[in-house]
């Protein structure tokens, strides 16, 4: 959304359209920053890009086509289906996908899902897609994504950006499987990351 390259002769400046109705705060601070007045950008500037980032739809650049929902075992759009109903009243118009992590070497990590704001589009770890694997788990993960949408990051007044903040936690814990789904999930995240 930003990039700045310094160079001995210029400096090279790209930046998001969405900075074209930036009120005057945001562009001189950005002035300063380009000019190295500033090391950081300031969290007012954070603050307009987080925002912005999460008005942005990209959705009609998505093909549905590669969408792959239907795995071997779990239907990723039904469960994002009984999910909606069962705690968005289906007020959530998203979309969904399997997707397969990068083996990366030295990771310790296991990406059990994703949202993609400006796509609204889910992403599920195609390794959840096993009969060892609960439905709960499969439901959680979405429903956990689905939050993301439904309060979505932003920056507080020091320029931190707080992406699972107090009250996304707080409707997290009102899935109805959620000390399963925590428990499941520490016992089973090495083996996980293994099979990865």
């Amino acid at each position: 959304m930003l990039s700045v390259k310094w160079e001995p002769e210029c400096t090279k400046v790209s930046m998001h359209r969405f900075f074209l109705d930036a009120p005057k705060n945001i562009m001189d601070d950005l002035a300063c920053y380009i000019k190295k007045e500033s090391k950081q950008l300031t969290p007012d500037v954070k603050s307009f890009m987080e925002d912005r980032i999460n008005q942005l739809d990209y959705t009609h650049e998505l093909s549905h086509e590669h969408l792959h929902q239907i795995g071997s075992i779990y239907n990723l759009k039904e469960i994002m289906d009984q999910v909606n109903g069962e705690y968005f009243e289906n007020s959530l118009d998203l979309n969904i996908t399997w997707f397969q992590q990068q083996r990366k070497r030295y990771r310790s990590q296991f990406t059990f899902g994703l949202y993609q704001q400006p796509l609204r589009l889910i992403k599920v770890n195609r390794l959840l897609d096993r009969v060892d694997v609960p439905e709960y788990i499969l439901s959680f993960v979405i429903y956990h994504e689905m939050l993301h949408h439904v309060f979505p990051s932003y920056c507080d007044g020091k320029g931190k950006r707080k992406v699972h903040h107090q009250q996304f936690k707080s409707m997290e814990k009102r899935f109805h499987a959620y000390d399963h789904a925590m428990e499941w999930i520490d016992m089973n995240r090495e083996r996980l990351i293994r099979m990865r």
